[in-house]
């Protein structure tokens, strides 16, 4: 088993799941502070049981922020995909929001096809909570 790492656990607001997002992962995508047109820590994140897909906000003083998300060290038990940048639909808006998906290890590329296509996208909003719709977007 691979040692533990750092890692975002986050509760899906569907299900209340929790999902674990390596923070180095995610992290990069921040580190500039023009990184996000609006500057929000904001990802996109797809629960693998109930397959919505939420907004989760990082910062521990946004209004978005749910308290029982926090970070932990944990083993690594899920292949992470870290996916395009969604963009708000609204006119003006310029907000991005990074998507991540989770697999079992070892899943063929035609499983996670399939996964894809079960992924409820009615829930996703920017950081300014306008809503994303479902992307254009095929898994590559």
């Amino acid at each position: 088993m691979d040692d533990p790492i750092l890692h975002y656990a986050l509760h899906c607001k569907g299900c209340g799941a929790r999902m674990l997002l390596p923070v180095a992962m995610i992290g990069w995508l921040f580190a500039h502070p023009d990184a996000q047109p609006n500057h929000s820590h904001a990802i996109a994140a797809v629960c693998r049981f109930c397959k919505s897909v939420h907004t989760y906000f990082l910062e521990r003083d946004s209004p978005g922020h749910a308290p029982g998300n926090a970070a932990i060290f944990a083993d690594p038990i899920h292949e992470t995909m870290d996916g395009p940048m969604l963009g708000c639909g609204k006119e003006g808006c310029q907000a991005l929001v990074p998507l991540f998906a989770q697999w079992t290890p070892g899943s063929t590329k035609e499983e996670r096809k399939a996964d894809v296509e079960t992924w409820r996208w009615v829930h996703l909003q920017c950081p300014a909570g306008h809503p994303i719709a479902k992307p254009d977007w095929e898994l590559s």
